[in-house]
């Protein structure tokens, strides 16, 4: 078996199922889909129960744990030589696995990869394509500026699991971005320019939205991490003045910004 695939959900019944159909249809078939319910009402759990398919491996907190250490539960039980990352309110495009394990293959220096992303609504409507920076040059330029990855289209190498650990256990939210910080602290990382996946942005649930805040604060926190302890070097300090004075700006000056900014077409 190549590849694991991790996923966590919590409360998410209403888009669970197109997520999942969009893993367990991908054109590469070789995977464990490994599932983390961190303790879903019963809606939820009993959509989990339908799934039929040998590939999936539920995982069922009794006690809500967070994504950060349901994440880490799922990568602990990963058995594969790549470990690809999903979420419940995404959907992968058919090909993604394929794509992105040729590309690994092919790119034995690229420890983790991405995707361009197609943005859709809540309601799944399409709103335009994103494409975070491709190549590892410009990617570990803007490292510290913004995380150049998108996280649900991320598939990396289990070596880079092994050499720099798990997600940071103390970082509720921007786990995703401590984490590449550290990975890029010495492997690199790509993005394929080709959209992988339909990445649902402004709905209620969105933690950008919801706790945009405590979000931007982890995010400061993991880039004076890669300052101070990851090393980067103090050179690249200016990069933390934009992300500094950002946090300063009300969040309700910002969200109605970041609607007609990045996810409206």
């Amino acid at each position: 078996m190549k590849l694991s695939v991790v996923m966590a959900v919590f409360n998410q019944a209403d888009t669970l199922e197109a997520a999942v159909k969009s893993v367990l249809n991908q054109s590469f078939k070789d995977f464990e889909f490994i599932i983390v319910n961190d303790a879903s009402t019963a809606k939820t759990a009993a959509s989990l129960k339908k799934i039929k398919d040998q590939r999936v491996k539920i995982i069922t907190n009794q006690t809500r744990l967070g994504l950060t250490r349901s994440l880490n539960l799922g990568l602990k039980k990963a058995r594969s030589q790549y470990v690809a990352r999903m979420d419940a309110d995404d959907v992968s495009l058919p090909d993604r696995f394929k794509l992105q394990l040729d590309y690994l293959e092919t790119h034995p220096d690229i420890g983790l990869l991405g995707s361009a992303v197609s943005l859709v609504g809540p309601s799944g409507r399409f709103l335009k394509i994103k494409r975070p920076p491709a190549t590892p040059e410009i990617i570990r330029q803007a490292a510290l500026r913004f995380c150049p990855f998108i996280h649900p289209t991320w598939m990396l190498r289990r070596q880079v699991i092994e050499a720099i650990g798990f997600y940071n256990s103390e970082f509720t939210y921007a786990q995703d971005y401590e984490f590449a910080l550290r990975v890029l602290s010495r492997f690199k990382g790509a993005n394929l320019t080709t959209p992988l996946l339909k990445y649902r942005v402004d709905s209620p649930r969105a933690i950008s939205l919801r706790h945009l805040k405590t979000q931007e604060r982890f995010a400061l926190k993991a880039r004076w991490l890669a300052l101070t302890r990851y090393g980067y070097p103090k050179s690249e300090s200016f990069k933390l003045i934009k992300p500094a004075l950002s946090y300063l700006v009300p969040a309700f000056v910002k969200k109605p910004l970041y609607r007609r900014l990045f996810w409206q077409s």
